[in-house]
């Protein structure tokens, strides 16, 4: 009986000495050998916004698959770093298959790789944690897990586009100029404004609504400020003077058009700025000139900028702009009072009198002469 029991237990050993050695040769074996039934394919979605599509920018970013464990399995191509892929535009990729001969909980990390950079882009910074868990049978179950924890349904990564504000210190900001010509007693205030033709575009600070003002007493100078675009377009602002109405002044009634072409270079809105006069020519100042003339009733009559359409008067507008942008009332012509009667008239009745006497003395003197004539001749 001890004999049998002895068989048994040496029996016993040899399988477990069996066992032991097999076990270590799985262990030993290489990880670059993988098991062809079993391949784990990780699908990664990359979306880009419209906005970045419109400016043409790049769309074209990397993405790197890191193992925890130095063991992991990786796809072919990965280096120590780990394995690295590019996705461009809108669209879905599988990484190269993952293939496991062992059972075993794997785990990863699958982010985005940021190298440089580039202004107006807003990248996705999220990182996805993968466990694979591979069991006995090499069956093998994804679990994909956000940076939180949570368990994800899918691994997408969003990437948008949005050029940077402009700089409003690089903004042009035309000086309004005022000259008075004449010689007031003392400074007017005169008032100017600048108005967005829609109301959706972007004011200078102190504005209300589409309108921002500005003063200059008398004489001088002054401006309406700069401001910063988001969005690429072409923008249009008016500026002109406010007739305030002051006695004995004529109003500048020019308007200026200011034209900004706003584009996207390289990450950053720049703007590209025009500014005419009526004539439709470029200047680089909005100038205005308010003519002072003190007992002339004419100056008194002010004029409304042509922005406010004013009526005509008799089929003619309601004035006119000389060289120097000095605006000057259109009055009709009309036929002055009747000259008063004088004196002079008689003239005319003794000359016209005189007249008949000679004629009548011219026909005598040759009647005279006919009838001398007839007495010779008897």
């Amino acid at each position: 009986m001890n004999r049998i029991f002895e068989t048994d237990n040496k029996s016993v050993m040899h399988i477990i000495t069996v066992l032991i050695l097999m076990l270590l040769a799985a262990a030993s074996a290489p990880v670059s050998v993988y098991a062809a039934d079993n391949p784990l394919k990780i699908t990664l979605e990359q979306t880009v916004d419209a906005s970045l599509l419109s400016a043409e920018a790049e769309t074209a970013f990397k993405y790197r698959l890191k193992p925890l464990a130095s063991e992991n399995p990786m796809p072919p191509g990965s280096t120590k770093e780990g394995y690295t892929l590019t996705v461009s535009g809108n669209r879905s990729i599988e990484i190269a298959p993952l293939r496991y001969i062992r059972a075993g909980i794997y785990r990863y990390e699958l982010f985005q790789l940021i190298e440089t950079r580039q202004l107006g882009y807003t990248y996705d910074q999220r990182t996805y944690t993968l466990e694979v868990y591979v069991d006995a049978a090499l069956n093998v179950a994804l679990v994909v897990r956000n940076t939180d924890g949570t368990k994800a349904n899918s691994i997408k990564f969003e990437n948008k586009y949005r050029a940077l504000p402009s700089d409003p210190s690089l903004m042009i900001d035309p000086p309004v100029k005022k000259t008075v010509s004449g010689n007031p007693s003392q400074n007017s205030v005169f008032t100017f404004n600048l108005i967005a033709r829609d109301a959706s575009y972007p004011m200078p600070s102190g504005s209300v609504g589409r309108l921002k003002t500005i003063q200059i007493i008398g004489s001088g100078e002054n401006k309406f400020g700069t401001w910063s675009y988001e969005k690429e377009g072409v923008y249009y602002y008016t500026v002109h003077e406010l007739n305030a109405g002051e006695k004995n002044y004529t109003y500048d009634m020019s308007v200026y058009t200011i034209t900004d072409t706003v584009k996207d270079e390289n990450g950053r809105l720049s703007v590209l700025r025009t500014i005419t006069n009526d004539m439709n020519k470029q200047v680089t100042t909005l100038s205005f000139i308010n003519n002072y003339n003190l007992g002339n009733s004419k100056a008194e009559i002010i004029n409304t900028p042509k922005i406010n359409a004013a009526p005509e008067i008799d089929g003619k507008p309601p004035y006119t702009v000389d060289s120097n942008n000095i605006t000057t009332p259109n009055t009709e012509s009309k036929p002055g009072p009747e000259s008063p009667k004088t004196g002079d008239d008689t003239k005319t009745v003794i000359y016209f009198m005189l007249f008949i006497l000679g004629c009548i003395l011219s026909i005598a003197a040759m009647g005279y002469l006919l009838v001398c004539g007839k007495r010779r001749n008897h």
